[in-house]
């Protein structure tokens, strides 16, 4: 590949975003948030996301395949306590999650 093929991708994908972004930001004068297709995306994301949390969770690849399903489960778990109880803070579910992750491997 040479390197003025990749500069005119870069350009290319460029123009692309920036006017998608662009149609949307004009565009969202009219959109009403609250819209049952706006019910509908909202759940299809949330799907997609568990699907790929279980995909992660039950049919891992490259490197976490070597921790067992029971860590990957118990580890879930306990992000899924800790987002509940404290008010659904992202952050502070992923790092204790990612700490239990952590220790669990090295104990089991």
């Amino acid at each position: 590949m040479s390197s003025q093929f990749i500069y005119l991708s870069i350009l290319v994908a460029s123009v692309g975003t920036y006017f998608c972004r662009a149609f949307g930001m004009f565009s969202a004068k009219n959109i009403k948030v609250d819209s049952p297709i706006f019910h509908w995306i909202r759940c299809v994301s949330m799907a997609v996301i568990a699907a790929v949390i279980a995909r992660i969770v039950f049919f891992p690849v490259g490197i976490l395949t070597e921790s067992t399903m029971l860590v990957r489960i118990i580890c879930t778990l306990i992000l899924l306590v800790v987002y509940f109880l404290f008010k659904k803070n992202v952050i502070l579910a992923v790092s204790s999650s990612t700490i239990c992750f952590v220790i669990l491997n090295h104990v089991l």
